[in-house]
Order: structure tokens, then sequence, then C-alpha cells
């Protein structure tokens, strides 16, 4: 939506004169989605983080990683506001890697586009987990 036209709708919302399509919604969120992808992975691709290597749409056996490092055995998903069916996916998914030995960091796009800084903090100190040991590498 365009930032001109955007403060009339918002008038024509208040007055109920406007409701928005039902498919806008999870298109905004799919957009935020992508875009919170697009930046992480830019911050991520080509060992830029700390020399480590990650991929992204990774397969594991069944199930789709959205970014992992393999050497540390970290899975990095990131996902809007999650329905009921969604978070219950999200949950499977999570206990299926989990149980492959995987450490799986859940973000939240807009934490990733907002507070990128933060969220490399919360990296950093996931990367330096131990996989083998189950606690912190030396």
């Amino acid at each position: 939506m365009s930032i001109v036209v955007e403060p009339f709708i918002r008038q024509l919302q208040r007055r109920g004169e406007y409701t928005p399509a039902p498919q806008a919604r999870p298109h905004i969120q799919r957009q935020l989605r992508s875009a919170a992808e697009r930046l992480l992975w830019n911050l991520l691709r080509d060992r830029r983080l700390d020399g480590h290597k990650f991929r992204r749409q990774y397969l594991i056996e069944t199930w789709l990683a959205d970014f992992v490092c393999l050497e540390t055995g970290l899975v990095v998903e990131v996902h809007s506001t999650l329905t009921p069916a969604l978070a219950a996916h999200a949950d499977a998914r999570r206990s299926f890697l989990e149980s492959r030995g995987f450490k799986v960091l859940q973000l939240r796009d807009r934490d990733v586009l907002v507070e990128t800084r933060a969220v490399l903090d919360m990296l950093r100190t996931a990367l330096g987990w131990d996989a083998a040991g189950g606690g912190r590498s030396s």
C-alpha cells in the first residue's frame, strides 16, 4: 500500500466503510517473511557470520529448514504470526530436528527486520552451542 493512500484507507476503516480483502493480511505476512529471509540470508551467506557456513532452504530428511549451519547443528527458522495449524506443524518440525541432534532457533520476521543486531547476537550465542556435548563449546 502506498504512503499516500494508507491514511485514507485508515480513515475509511475507522468509519466502517472499508474492510481489506481476506487475502491481504496473509499476503503482507508472506512479504514480511520473505523480506526477513532475504535480509537474514544476506547476513549469513558466504560465511559472513563469524566464518560459519549456512545453507538456505535445506532439506533434512522430509523437513525443509529455512537456514542451517551443519557444522554446529543449528537450524534457524523465520516465521510470522502462526495459526494453530501452522504452530502444530512448526512444533512437529522442531521436535523432529531436535531428535536428530539439531538445535532449532525460531525467529520472528519482525525481529529480523527491526532488531537485526539483537538477532545476530542471538545467532552468535546459539552458534557457540556444542551439538556433541549438548552444551557450549570452548
